[in-house]
């Protein structure tokens, strides 16, 4: 691979304008074989079962300990829009917090009816337009349960078991602490905390050293506080300089691709934006891309909140689409190609209904092509630029200095293409947005000029063909795993518990069915699975309880332990099977569910199960359980 020292053009990323100097990159013919394809777009089916909350009957806690924020004054802390992202929350040092031993006195715990033990706190800032609780883990239990609450009177929360955040939350290499960033749900959250009875509350250990605040309204829809606020970000442009979506006619349906996209780094909340696409399998599993400089590691992924639908309710019109949602579980992140400034990331949560799986295309596109991109400029709502693909080249994306070179001459295995708008411009925010050639995704914006109106101005997206080789094995080029791995797993329906057994074995199979013949029920083949360890595979292991005639699958060494030390009674029957260790090509989720009585676990493939456990309040949803191959 050979590569050649070239003069670019050059912009700064961030400021109201953009400055044409010379500079020296290196690039050149870094390429590799580039494969070409296309994927339609699908539609998510509308589901009235799917909920974005889970209702709680009310707080549980009797009592919810205050946590008053002095005024933030800091105003040096929120920065102009950087790279294009923009920074809409400030990180704030919480002394009182930052131990696990300055934690333990203020959660006073009580024990409920049931036996389980509460303990609720409530965080409270009256200049802040929202709050996200950094929560350190020094030690977390899978089966503790945390509800956050806009205020004590919501009639509805977000829900989450440990075991969901052990499996979402990447350990830190040093410390070994897992670090949640919780959903925005104003500037008053409670945070309601359960644990099992069986459970000693000393067995929850965390901190929170810091959280982040919303110091700037999220977009120009939402009113802001004071107009002093509006003095230190909010210098906003006039409309005239963006192309409301809903006032044209071309992009209408990609429209409910495009998420507003939220998450945390360092401390301080930013805003960006993602595209959700569909890939050759059509089985909605929910991928977004974005850009690299946005999202590039799991302990960001890991803080994501998107907003959906968040478009204008007509043409030109200030108010917020009716039908917008939230999503607030995070994602999974999957491959970061930093020679084009490109993410792609696995959602925790489906998408609401109605929601497009965007249609791609991983051909090269031709200079003169009319390209669009759909985008939130300043977190607003969704706005439409045009113009047209002008040529191809090499950038690179310095993320110190937040600078973006670009070689001034063509370069047709470059990672990014030129295009030059005819209408509309960028800002802060945009980044990580589409564009959009023929209706398909085709790259994804880096930066570049933020005049607006951006008549004539250059700005850099990131190439999706170039990309494609990092995705594939999640957009469908190849499999992820070898496909004479797969053995199938085999279900029963245990009569007594209303359990579910699983098992690899065809002889233990076949003993079942012959000795148990009133006791369980076979009900065919659950999915597939390997029989051995391979490269890219976990163990899931069984236990069976015999108190309730259940058996329990996990693939997580944390709820192994878990069960080691709370139910000794319990029998191991070693690893049941051996599963993909990442989604792909072919691969589904497994989700779980706690039924409360007579305390059995129920383990499904099918979202529609999944979301009626979620609406069903005497089962708790518990995650993603593991992953397997749903075909062989």
């Amino acid at each position: 691979m050979s590569c050649r020292t070239v003069s670019s053009w050059s912009s700064a990323l961030g400021g109201d304008g953009l400055r044409w100097v010379t500079t020296l990159i290196v690039a050149g013919s870094c390429g590799w074989a580039q494969a070409s394809w296309q994927v339609d777009a699908r539609r998510m089916p509308a589901s009235p079962s799917t909920v974005e909350a889970k209702d709680a009957v009310a707080l549980s806690a009797m009592a919810v300990v205050p946590i008053v924020l002095p005024p933030w004054q800091d105003s040096k802390a929120l920065a102009p829009d950087e790279g294009g992202v923009r920074q809409i929350g400030v990180a704030r040092a919480l002394e009182a917090m930052d131990t696990v031993d300055k934690v333990a006195p203020l959660l006073q715990w009580q024990t409920l009816p049931s036996g389980q033990q509460v303990a609720a706190l409530q965080w409270r800032a009256d200049d802040a337009y929202g709050l996200r609780l950094g929560l350190e883990f020094a030690a977390l239990p899978p089966m503790a349960v945390f509800r956050l609450y806009a205020s004590p009177q919501a009639a509805a929360s977000y829900e989450v078991t440990g075991a969901a955040l052990l499996e979402r939350l990447a350990a830190d290499a040093q410390t070994g602490q897992r670090t949640w960033w919780t959903p925005d749900v104003g500037p008053t959250p409670v945070l309601e905390i359960l644990l099992p009875a069986a459970l000693a509350t000393s067995s929850l250990q965390w901190s929170m050293p810091q959280l982040s605040q919303i110091v700037v309204p999220p977009s120009v829809a939402e009113p802001m506080k004071a107009a002093d606020m509006a003095a230190l970000s909010e210098k906003r442009r006039y409309n005239a300089c963006q192309l409301d979506v809903n006032c044209q006619q071309t992009l209408l349906d990609q429209r409910d691709a495009v998420i507003r996209m939220f998450y945390v780094s360092q401390g301080r909340t930013f805003q960006c934006t993602g595209t959700l696409l569909n890939n050759p399998s059509q089985d909605l599993t929910p991928y977004v891309l974005t850009a690299a400089h946005c999202v590039k590691d799991q302990a960001t992924a890991s803080t994501l909140q998107t907003s959906w639908f968040y478009y204008s309710q007509y043409c030109d019109s200030a108010q917020l689409y009716a039908g917008h949602a939230e999503r607030f579980s995070a994602a999974r992140w999957l491959a970061t190609s930093m020679a084009t400034d490109m993410t792609l990331l696995l959602l925790d949560e489906a998408p609401p209904p109605g929601a497009l799986f965007a249609g791609w295309d991983a051909g090269a596109l031709p200079p003169g092509g009319a390209v669009a991109g759909l985008h939130h400029p300043h977190g607003d709502l969704m706005m439409l630029a045009s113009g047209v693909l002008e040529d191809r080249t090499a950038c690179s994306v310095d993320a110190s200095s937040r600078a973006l070179d670009c070689a001034s001459q063509t370069q047709s295995d470059g990672g990014f293409y030129r295009v030059i708008w005819s209408l509309g411009g960028i800002e802060g925010g945009s980044s990580g947005s589409a564009l959009f050639f023929r209706g398909r995704v085709a790259g994804t914006l880096t930066g570049g000029d933020q005049w607006c109106a951006a008549k004539d101005g250059r700005v850099v997206y990131g190439r999706l063909d170039q990309a494609i080789a990092s995705f594939a094995a999640w957009l469908g080029a190849d499999k992820a795993m070898n496909s004479d791995m797969h053995m199938p797993v085999y279900r029963f329906l245990v009569l007594r518990s209303g359990g579910e057994f699983y098992t690899l074995s065809a002889p233990e199979r076949d003993h079942v069915i012959a000795s148990f013949p009133n006791d369980l029920v076979f009900d065919g083949i659950a999915f597939y699975a390997a029989g051995r360890a391979h490269a890219r595979l976990v163990p899931v292991h069984r236990y069976f309880n015999p108190e309730v005639v259940a058996h329990f699958y996990t693939a997580s060494d944390a709820e192994r332990q878990f069960v080691q030390t709370y139910h000794p009674s319990w029998n191991y029957d070693g690893i049941a099977w051996w599963s993909p260790a990442q989604p792909g090509d072919g691969v589904g989720a497994v989700y779980r569910a706690y039924q409360y009585v007579p305390g059995v676990h129920h383990y499904s493939l099918q979202v529609q199960a999944r979301d009626a456990w979620l609406a069903n309040a005497g089962l708790l949803y518990d995650g993603l359980a593991y992953y397997v191959w749903d075909a062989p």
